[in-house]
C-alpha cells in the first residue's frame, strides 16, 4: 500500500503529460458546437428540398383544378377552368357556368347526368351545389361518359 501510495504521489507531482489549458478546451468545444450546427441546418434544408420536390411531383400528377362535392361535406364550391372540362353527378345537383358574361345553368332537373369533357372550356367560371341529401357531384378536367 505504500508502494502504491508513492507511485501516486510522483504522478502528482510529476505528470507525464501537461494538462490542456481551459481556453483551448472551450475553443474546441464551440467549433464542436457550430458543426453541428450547420450540420443540422444542412439536414434541414435537404429535408425541406425533398418535401418540396415531394409536394411538387404530387400536384403535377393530380388531375387539374376542379370541384368534388358530396353528402356530408361542403354544399357548394367553384373554380375558374384552365382546360377544358366535363362533369359526372348524381341526386340532386347544379352547375352554374359564366362564360364571357352569359350564364349557363346545368340541373338533376334538366341535364344529364354525365357532360364529357369539352363542356367546360377554359377561362369559364364554374360552380357547383348540390341540393339534396345522397347527391354528389365531379366536376373538372377528364371526364367521359358511359354510351
Amino acid at each position: 500500500m505504500a508502494e502504491l501510495r508513492q507511485s501516486l504521489h510522483a504522478l502528482v507531482e510529476r505528470p507525464p503529460a501537461l494538462p490542456v489549458p481551459v481556453e483551448l478546451v472551450v475553443a474546441r468545444g464551440a467549433r464542436l458546437g457550430r458543426r453541428r450546427r450547420m450540420a443540422r441546418a444542412a439536414m434541414g434544408l435537404a429535408l425541406v428540398a425533398v418535401a418540396s420536390a415531394t409536394g411538387l411531383s404530387g400536384a403535377l400528377r393530380d388531375s387539374g383544378p376542379g370541384v368534388g362535392l358530396a353528402s356530408g361535406g361542403p354544399k357548394s364550391a367553384g373554380y375558374i377552368a384552365e382546360r377544358p372540362g366535363g362533369y359526372v353527378a348524381a341526386g340532386a345537383w347544379r352547375i352554374t357556368i359564366t362564360r364571357g358574361g352569359e350564364v349557363i345553368e346545368l340541373s338533376s332537373t334538366s341535364s344529364d347526368d354525365c357532360g364529357a369533357t369539352g363542356l367546360i372550356l377554359p377561362g369559364d367560371e364554374v360552380r357547383g351545389s348540390i341540393t339534396g341529401p345522397g347527391s354528389t357531384l365531379r366536376v373538372g378536367e377528364r371526364f367521359t361518359c358511359p354510351e
